[in-house]
């Protein structure tokens, strides 16, 4: 008789303790769950954005989770059942950490980009008549040029080295002001202008220079960089209460450093431990002196931009007798972008009215809009529109103003909201491509990991300080010519510093006491 022998697979097979591809595969999904769950705990202890108490039950939740699938897989079992719904649901959960991973690297990206922004640029013009002959700068060989007598010691030493290790020595003479130089380049006695950027745009808006764009042309442009001085930046932003000068420019390109008006000057004071944030806007033709030159230099507060983001920063906090330490700055078509990534915000109107203005906000076809008094739905070019109009209102800039303050609120409303989390992605862009401050990431997280935490959420308050409508020929940006300004009211100006202190000092800001 002959004895049938069993090799071991065969009686492995029989006694159901064989490695089968569901063994392999929860294998597999219990390494993929434990490296993602790893990972994971690293890149939020590092991003710094999760309160203490929620990344504790993270990583709780993570370690029990994944004790669950080691007692899971590791043993030899009969019934594959078992293995195979707990790796399928690894899989499933070390995928959303993946996706979590990549939305937090995005965020970390975008925070990054538009955070710890110090420096500032400033272009500068070599302007010359449009028919002169000169097709670049070395061309201007032996030019006579023109400067402003206030020009700062930094411009002129940029000046000095980039113009002149192209065309040697320059010859230059001084004029008191933007609008003599063109005359002088009108009149022949000057062959070329040196002048900031920003000034050659805004001199087709003066009286009697409406055809110097088309008079003149831009033959070279060279930059300037600066530091931005802000306060006391060492401030922690999750207990410390604190001032955003928040910028609205006037720029028609997306580069952010470089120095131009602010037509949108709001202040954003925070109180991170009473939850309190007050907007204070001070309409863009506020008639006050400027942090720049001599002392009472008054000017348009929109013009305090072309010196620079600090010149504006430091003109607010002398108008409110404060500090402001920090800056976030946003142009015209950012904050189109940024509207529509949102889904369109929600703002409410306090009158009815239409406006016509092109949908770029810039020169092209105008379009017609229309806000009805109340709750409106706007995607970009609507919400610009509504925050740009002031020729409707009897309020003029006052009007502009509190619309402003209702489209930021829009923003803010929206940006809280969970609907954000379907498009953070591009909303991220639209930031990281259109906003830039000086606060440290470090300052961004710390507010983030407050707002986590829970408890109540945040009352913001609105306040707009007012004036009257005037004309002025004292302005330091462009003196002798008759500029439309507003002269403060001096009682908002003070009510505006008591709504600063209550909130600074941990007290609810009362509007409505104010009268």
């Amino acid at each position: 008789m002959y004895k049938i022998k069993h090799n071991s697979s065969q009686q492995g097979r029989r006694r159901g303790n064989y490695r089968t591809k569901v063994d392999l595969f929860g294998t597999i999904s219990m390494l993929l769950l434990l490296a993602s769950s790893l990972t994971l705990d690293v890149w939020i202890i590092v991003s710094k954005m999760l309160p203490t108490k929620y990344l504790l039950l993270l990583m709780a939740f993570l370690l029990i989770i994944n004790a669950v699938s080691v007692l899971v897989q590791i043993p030899f079992r009969k019934n594959k059942l078992g293995k195979l719904i707990c790796g399928i649901a690894a899989v499933l959960i070390s995928a959303v950490m993946i996706y979590g991973m990549v939305a937090l690297g995005s965020v970390q990206s975008a925070l990054a980009k538009i955070s710890g922004q110090f420096q500032e640029t400033k272009l500068v013009d070599v302007v010359v008549a449009a028919n002169d002959p000169a097709q670049s700068i070395t061309d201007a060989k032996g030019y006579r040029f023109g400067v402003l007598e206030n020009m700062d010691e930094k411009t002129r030493s940029a000046m000095e080295s980039d113009l002149g290790g192209k065309i040697g020595t320059l010859q230059t003479t001084s004029y008191a002001s933007a609008t003599a130089l063109a005359d002088a380049l009108y009149a022949g006695k000057i062959d070329a202008i040196i002048l900031d950027d920003s000034f050659v745009t805004m001199m087709s808006e003066l009286d009697g220079y409406a055809s110097f764009s088309s008079q003149t042309r831009i033959l070279y442009q060279f930059t300037v960089t600066n530091d931005v001085v802000g306060g006391d930046v060492n401030i922690n932003t999750a207990k410390s209460p604190f001032i955003v000068y928040l910028s609205g420019t006037d720029a028609r390109f997306n580069d952010l450093s470089v120095a131009s008006r602010s037509d949108v000057n709001v202040l954003a004071v925070v109180n991170p431990q009473t939850k309190q944030a007050l907007l204070i806007n001070t309409p863009r033709d506020y008639y006050v002196p400027l942090a720049v030159g001599k002392s009472g230099a008054y000017d348009k507060l929109t013009h305090a931009g072309v010196y620079g983001v600090d010149c504006s920063m430091q003109t607010l906090a002398n108008l409110y007798g404060t500090e402001i330490p920090f800056y976030a700055r946003a142009n015209f078509y950012g904050f189109r972008s940024l509207v529509d990534a949102l889904g369109g915000i929600t703002v409410n109107s306090e009158v009815a009215f239409s406006c016509e203005m092109a949908a770029d906000g810039g020169d092209g076809d105008l379009v017609t809009f229309n806000f009805k008094e109340g709750p409106n739905e706007l995607n970009g070019a609507q919400a610009l529109a509504f925050c740009r109009e002031r020729y409707s209102f009897a309020a003029g800039d006052n009007q502009r103003g509190r619309n402003q303050m209702a489209a930021i609120q829009g923003i803010i409303d929206k940006a809280t909201s969970p609907t954000i989390l379907a498009k953070y992605q591009g909303v991220l862009s639209a930031v990281s491509d259109c906003v830039s401050t000086n606060m440290n990431y470090g300052d961004i997280t710390d507010l983030v990991q407050l707002t986590l935490q829970g408890g109540s959420g945040w009352n913001v308050t609105s306040f707009a300080v007012t004036g009257t409508g005037d004309y002025s020929d004292v302005c330091y940006s462009y003196p002798g010519q008759s500029l439309y300004v507003m002269k403060p009211n001096q009682t908002s100006v003070d009510n505006a510093k008591k709504l600063i202190a209550q909130v600074m000092n941990g007290e609810t800001p009362n509007v409505a006491a104010l009268g």
